[in-house]
């Protein structure tokens, strides 16, 4: 049992007044401000807070170039299975050294997330917590299957294909019986990829739903159009991923159901500033950020997390899109930019709403400093209210991350007397 004291906190939601103690005891936080005994660790007036997640993760992410997508390669299957496993290990360590202790995934191949936390929870790597994601959900001839029909795609990388209700059910009970904890589906176009209407019948798109919520999964959706927004939320969908169409009437279906929305709206301003968007993809951009505020207010489930993994390595010298540390942390002062967003609104979106939908309602919580919550904290030398782009700088303020009540990076300033249970692993995984 230890304590960190003399700490500026942030809970989740808001910057407390003045300072305060959170003693940890194994792999939770069981006080807050109360004198329970064991050693200590004065913070020095530094910021403690919820560990960030990243809420639309690609583990497997890494040397995917779009363009090669574009002319009709097949993704995941740009090289062995063995290798894109290295890249979600090499990931888990940039996570961990930008600040953030858990991730949800939006697909991967080869059972990749459901593999790093076996992994992870084995002993046999240092990572985040995960709630792992399934390969992409889609049918046959839809706009992620081959674009050269001679060459069809006969082994399955990060898309597998299903058509009518079911065999869509048989498809998604074997993700779950592969360590799927969402099913990732992909009901239509928009948000960089051709904007077909539909991908999916709605009877289909039913049937994942309600097979993956009688096995206790989520799933979520590559959304772009209003209409199929709409039909997600009615049917109970649990994430939203981008929704370039949302309006008024959307934010108010998923404000009354608890839907999660993740814009991912740094991948929107890359692919303008690159001049790969589609006709209309400006307007968007700009409806999304202006339906941001009113999102937040209407008391919709915002989360962090975009599409990272290098597809524009070739294009930006300080690419934001890329798996290096600090540029997911971008995202908090990039929203940050938008009028009529809090700051502290913003970092809820990568701490307690995100903590929400990693573990859902029977599983612990995380993303929040409360007691009975899992200890998955760090620590930041500044005030991210007051600048919040110190997030995306984690080299020079992130002093230690906790991970499940163990320090998996400490930069504290030396004291003399350290926590005997703390462990100094420091990982580095990457340059």
């Amino acid at each position: 049992m230890y304590s960190l004291t003399n700490a500026r906190l942030f809970d989740g939601t808001r910057m407390l007044p003045r300072t305060h103690s959170v003693t940890i005891d194994g792999n939770s936080i069981i006080a807050i401000d109360a004198a329970v005994g064991g050693e200590t660790i004065d913070l020095g007036g530094m910021t403690l807070m919820p560990g960030m997640i990243s809420c639309h993760f690609h583990a497997d992410f890494l040397l995917f170039k779009l363009e090669k997508y574009f002319a009709g390669e097949q993704v995941g299957k740009e090289m062995p299975p063995g290798v894109l496993m290295a890249m979600g290990v090499r990931q888990c360590g940039v996570l961990l050294e930008s600040g953030f202790t858990g991730y949800i995934g939006a697909s991967a191949s080869n059972n990749i997330d459901a593999s790093l936390k076996i992994a992870i929870a084995e002993g046999v790597i240092p990572g985040p917590r995960i709630r792992a994601c399934s390969r992409a959900v889609g049918t046959t001839a839809d706009f992620n299957d081959s674009k050269k029909w001679w060459q069809v795609f006969t082994q399955p990388g990060l898309d597998i294909r299903a058509d009518g209700p079911e065999e869509i059910r048989k498809v998604v009970r074997e993700e779950i019986r592969c360590g799927a904890e969402t099913i990732k589906i992909f009901p239509g176009g928009g948000h960089g990829i051709p904007s077909q209407l539909r991908n999916m019948s709605r009877e289909e798109m039913e049937m994942v739903v309600r097979t993956a919520h009688e096995r206790g999964a989520k799933v979520r959706a590559h959304i772009g159009h209003k209409d199929l927004i709409l039909e997600c939320i009615e049917m109970g969908l649990d994430i939203i991923d981008h929704g370039d169409g949302v309006d008024e009437e959307c934010i108010d279906a998923m404000a009354k159901a608890g839907t999660y929305w993740v814009p991912s709206q740094v991948y929107s301003k890359v692919a303008l500033e690159l001049g790969w968007a589609h006709p209309g993809d400006d307007h968007l951009y700009q409806k999304v950020r202006r339906m941001l505020p009113i999102a937040q207010k209407a008391g919709v489930k915002i989360l962090i997390g975009d599409d990272y993994g290098g597809v524009t390595r070739d294009f930006l010298p300080d690419d934001p899109l890329d798996h290096q540390i600090g540029n997911y942390g971008r995202e908090f002062a990039f929203y940050g930019e938008i009028e009529g967003l809090d700051p502290s609104d913003i970092l809820s979106w990568g701490t307690k709403n995100a903590g929400e939908a990693l573990l859902g309602e029977d599983n612990g919580k995380v993303g929040v400093v409360e007691t009975g919550a899992f200890a998955d904290l760090i620590v930041v030398d500044g005030d991210p209210l007051a600048d919040m782009s110190i997030l995306a700088k984690p080299q020079e303020h992130l002093k230690a991350v906790i991970r499940d009540g163990m320090m998996v990076i400490d930069r504290m300033p030396s004291q003399e007397k350290r926590p005997s249970n703390f462990s100094r692993r420091r990982q580095a995984f990457f340059a």
